[in-house]
């Protein structure tokens, strides 16, 4: 047993306790008041009425008391009691009822009978004190063994409340209510008046309820059980084999200073059990008739209550397919149904809430079509004046475009509004990079042009001032000479960035032939051994010997290693550790595979919002004048035109790690050590 319906069974039984204890306390209650009420009307205006009304005034006032007290009662008890039939609240809840089937009707039916069952003590009880003692309709003496019986039946519902606590639900348990019940009620007519008692037709309430919570057959067999025993009632007593007890509001016959009763007479006790027998039998037809259709209607709206859960689960899992969310508005703009993904992406608070505010604002599409009809296509974001949404759990954020179109009736009148949403953030991002991509493209052929202007003039600026420097030495003062030295190094300075400009801007030339990788590793390393060692950098190599060659220009390779072990030195002013790592990415479709060498070092690291643009020209993180901002960009460009890849992952304070992927040769082998080295693996 899951341990909610444990709890609704525990709050059920409490339920049904208060319930009781608050009927008797209002019963009580209520026949106090009204003999204190009536006490106070006597003795004030009725003192000096006839004792003949007197008595009859006490009468009435014992059966209205009586009768408000099981007024009262029944109502507190069925007040907080489930219809027999199972009801549903709304149609939502009936919806999932009747598709998932999780609460069984036997369970409603078991707790309905417990409570009607204390209702039927309490009235009977109630009788049997007015009829016997308050209104004498019936022998004194009869006035125990019916308070017994009713006692049976009280501790009988005990007991059926205990084994329903247990979770004994089936109709079994609700067949062997109805035979108890049926065996209690003969005894209960036996001692009021027996067969000629009216109440007799209670009987027929017992197939009526059969009828609707058993099955035909079942409902049959109680209409025979029944019949059987109003049969043997009035068999015993025709046969004096028990005593008939008399209900005074039957008329009897004196003949011979004794009562004629007619449950003695076989002619009225044959008639008068064919036709509680027959009723017994044409309730049990129509009432089982009525309710097998009852029950295939409901069957039929089961079945179409699944079929329609199906069909928006497929609906929702093809939307989710698509990656669309999907939501239906009614005239009041309420939503009437949305499937999971609109949820999760507008169903929130916080970033979103601005999103929502403009969905269902007063100048929403959705308002608009409502009004006029037209569909509408409006994009949607977190802020107007920026491109993307709210942020999702990835840390991206998101742009939605967003479809209105109006749903119309037979008459053409727009009834409710569909709103389709999707999510175009990589199509705005990539809309967004081919924009850029223009630009770059029409800044770098202007750049190559304005790099290809400039390169000559500086290259003879440089020239002379060198050739001035170098043979008009003497006859210039220090201040000049140093001047000039200034006007080589910036010469000089953009020189180098004017050739950036012109490798960055256009293909390179340069011839490509096999090569083994760990040969400009190891030249760049080379270049950068002495700054390492005086910043108090330790170079760690990692340079595996079964490298296959790759299909590269030696001098592009250094350029690019070159550039990758400066921005690592100037990320470790303070000395660190900078480990050159090579290997072989094996790839099944492929026999070359692909070589992976990874630049590492443990420095500053980069900045989270920089991480994005490091590879954008003349962008850079270094300080003024440290940097051009184009190392990255060209390193970029040249692994890119060697079919390869760059990226780079970065911890800000913890280091940085820059990853070269190029394409294997086709056809080659794992490469020998050159120059009859060992493999390179160590410090330096």
């Amino acid at each position: 047993m899951s341990p909610h319906n444990r709890d609704n069974r525990t709050a059920q039984r409490l339920t049904t306790r208060r319930s009781v204890v608050l009927a008797l306390v209002l019963a009580l209650t209520a026949v106090v008041l009204i003999f204190i009420l009536y006490e106070i009307v006597e003795r004030t205006w009725l003192v000096d009425t006839d004792m003949q009304l007197l008595r009859r005034l006490h009468i009435a006032r014992g059966i209205g008391s009586s009768v408000v007290a099981a007024m009262l009662a029944g109502w507190v008890i069925m007040r907080n009691a489930p219809p027999l039939l199972a009801s549903v609240a709304t149609e939502d809840e009936w919806f999932e009822q009747a598709t998932v089937g999780q609460q069984k009707p036997e369970v409603n039916y078991a707790s309905w009978f417990i409570r009607m069952r204390w209702i039927a003590v309490v009235v009977a009880a109630t009788f049997v004190i007015t009829c016997v003692r308050i209104v004498p309709l019936l022998p004194g003496t009869v006035l125990w063994p019916l308070l017994l019986t009713l006692g049976v039946l009280a501790g009988s519902n005990v007991c059926y409340m205990f084994v329903s606590a247990r979770g004994v639900w089936n109709r079994g348990f609700l067949q062997v209510q109805i035979y108890s019940d049926l065996v209690v009620l003969m005894v209960l007519l036996h001692f009021s008046g027996g067969i000629e008692n009216p109440l007799s037709v209670i009987m027929l309430l017992h197939v009526i309820i059969a009828g609707i919570i058993l099955t035909r057959w079942q409902c049959y067999m109680v209409a025979v059980v029944g019949g059987i025993l109003f049969g043997l009632l009035a068999l015993a007593e025709a046969t004096h084999l028990v005593d008939h007890y008399t209900l005074e509001i039957i008329p009897h016959v004196a003949s011979d200073e004794r009562v004629q009763h007619a449950a003695h007479e076989p002619l009225y006790v044959s008639v008068h059990v064919v036709l509680q027998s027959s009723l017994l039998f044409l309730v049990a037809y129509f009432v089982t008739a009525v309710t097998q259709r009852l029950r295939m209607n409901e069957v039929q709206l089961k079945r179409m209550a699944s079929r329609a859960l199906a069909e928006s689960q497929l609906l929702e899992r093809s939307l989710d397919t698509t990656g669309a969310a999907l939501r239906v508005l009614g005239p009041d703009l309420r939503p009437r149904w949305s499937n999971t993904r609109w949820q999760a992406w507008f169903g929130g608070s916080g970033s979103g809430s601005s999103m929502i505010e403009r969905l269902d604002g007063a100048e929403s599409a959705a308002r608009k079509t409502f009004r006029d009809g037209r569909t509408r296509q409006t994009e949607l974001g977190a802020d107007e004046t920026v491109a993307c949404g709210p942020e999702v759990p990835g840390g991206d954020p998101r742009c939605f475009q967003i479809t209105t179109a109006p749903l119309r009736d037979a008459a053409g009148d727009v009834q409710q509004v569909v709103e389709l949403a999707q999510d175009i953030t990589e199509q705005k991002q990539t809309q967004s990079q081919l924009i850029r991509a223009g630009q770059l493209a029409a800044v770098g052929e202007l750049a190559g042009q304005v790099a290809h202007e400039v390169n000559n003039p500086i290259a003879i600026i440089g020239a002379k001032s060198r050739l001035l420097l170098s043979d008009q030495r003497d006859e210039m003062s220090d201040s000049i000479a140093e001047e000039l030295g200034k006007i080589i190094d910036l010469s000089d300075r953009v020189a180098r960035i004017a050739q950036g400009l012109l490798s960055y801007c256009r293909p390179s030339g340069a011839a490509r032939t096999q090569l083994d990788i760990r040969v400009p590793v190891r030249n760049a390393l080379a270049m950068i051994e002495q700054p390492a060692n005086s910043a108090g950098v330790q170079i760690v190599t990692n340079l595996s010997h079964d490298l296959p060659s790759v299909h590269a220009n030696q001098q592009e390779m250094e350029q690019v290693f070159l550039n990758l072990v400066l921005n690592a030195l100037d990320a470790m002013p303070h000395g660190g550790t900078l480990t050159i790592t090579a290997r072989h990415e094996r790839s099944p479709s492929d026999g070359g595979g692909a070589v992976t060498v990874v630049v590492e070092d443990n420095g500053c690291g980069v900045a989270a919002s920089a991480r994005d643009q490091v590879f954008r020209p003349f962008f850079t993180t270094k300080k003024l004048g440290r940097g051009t901002g184009l190392g990255l960009s060209i390193c970029q460009g040249l692994i890119a035109s060697h079919g390869g890849k760059i990226t780079l992952t970065s911890q800000e304070g913890q280091g940085t790690q820059v990853t070269v992927t190029l394409p294997g040769a086709t056809g080659s082998g794992p490469q020998g050590e050159p120059h009859g080295e060992e493999a390179d693996s160590g410090r330096r």
